[in-house]
């Protein structure tokens, strides 16, 4: 899970990490308390990559038509290393409220030269070879602030870290980033069974299938939602098991493609 952005105070600026909810992410940091974090490129990114990226497994040395990727809530994700090395991709770009994530994504990645640069708006910029990181509010961002919109999205428990009540609004900024026939790849987590506390907890808050397709079936600029797999996430991976003191009886990943419209 990233280190979300879940503001509701929509005029947090970059460099005020002092709101609530900020705050909170701004200590899991500062105390390395960040069990989100995976240090492999995501199994369901490289299992699913393709439908998002057209030349995912090419393996001709150059691509024709690199796409752009955007990933929302980043943290310190090392798929963004990953994506701006692929030769399919033209360019990727994180988001994050924690300035933290972002340098200490930077200086694990030293070959992507990675700098600060001056910015004009209410976001941090940190540039690089095909990669650009924010620093801010993703619910303000717009086509401006990202430089243009992205063929492809790839939203890695972005939408279970924010709290459920900005989930529409999540999906509305969503739809201002992405291109008409643009891709999302988008991995959520399901507590399916357990006491009704543990099943509401979070973060990472649980979004079932039904709340996916809740969510973006509804909107007139999606085309298709398609679960492409779903995951026991205690049969895969015993860490997960510290979910079972929260109330959680079971886990799961699901994984859908969402299509827009052309």
């Amino acid at each position: 899970m990233s280190s979300a952005l879940a503001a509701s105070d929509s005029k947090v600026k970059p460099k005020d990490e002092s709101s609530e909810v900020l705050n909170s992410w701004k200590s899991r940091w500062n105390d390395n308390a960040i069990g989100w974090h995976i240090p492999d490129v995501h199994e369901s990114l490289l299992k699913h990559g393709h439908q998002i990226i057209p030349q995912f497994t090419s393996k001709e040395e150059t691509c024709s038509n690199p796409v752009r990727v955007f990933v929302p809530l980043c943290g310190k994700t090392v798929d963004m290393a990953f994506l701006a090395r692929h030769k399919s991709v033209s360019e990727v770009v994180g988001i994050d409220g924690i300035k933290k994530a972002l340098e200490e994504f930077s200086s694990e990645n030293p070959d992507l030269g990675l700098a600060e640069k001056e910015s004009s708006d209410a976001y941090e910029r940190l540039v690089g070879k095909n990669i650009l990181l924010l620093k801010g509010d993703f619910f303000e961002l717009n086509e401006a602030s990202v430089g243009g919109l992205f063929d492809s999205v790839w939203d890695r428990a972005s939408i279970v870290a924010i709290d459920p009540s900005l989930r529409e609004d999540y999906v509305r900024v969503t739809k201002g980033l992405v291109k008409p026939g643009g891709t999302l790849l988008v991995s959520t987590f399901e507590r399916r069974t357990g006491t009704e506390q543990g099943i509401k907890g979070g973060p990472p808050f649980s979004v079932p299938e039904s709340e996916v397709r809740r969510l973006y079936e509804s909107q007139d600029w999606v085309e298709s939602v398609e679960l492409l797999e779903e995951i026991n996430q205690y049969e895969k991976s015993p860490a997960s098991k510290k979910f079972e003191s929260q109330g959680v009886t079971s886990l799961f990943e699901l994984v859908f493609v969402i299509k827009v419209k052309a």
